[in-house]
């Protein structure tokens, strides 16, 4: 495996983790509203953020073929 690939995967796992103990530790807290489900069941109202997250994951786990020639 090339670096940039494990670099790549790296910084995701890492997003991901922290996110993870962001929505944790506000979840903890007594106020309201903050996590982030919450938060994007908040903006979701608003019909172009639901269809632009669904353009965002056609593109990431859309099938993308290349000629490996």
């Amino acid at each position: 495996m090339k670096w940039p690939k494990k670099v790549t995967i790296s910084i995701l796992i890492a997003v991901a983790l922290l996110l993870i103990g962001w929505d944790i530790y506000v979840a903890v807290n007594k106020d309201d509203g903050d996590t982030i489900s919450e938060i994007l069941l908040w903006v979701s109202r608003h019909p172009v953020i639901p269809f632009a997250f669904g353009v965002l994951m056609g593109h990431l786990f859309w099938p993308q073929y290349r000629d490996r020639t």
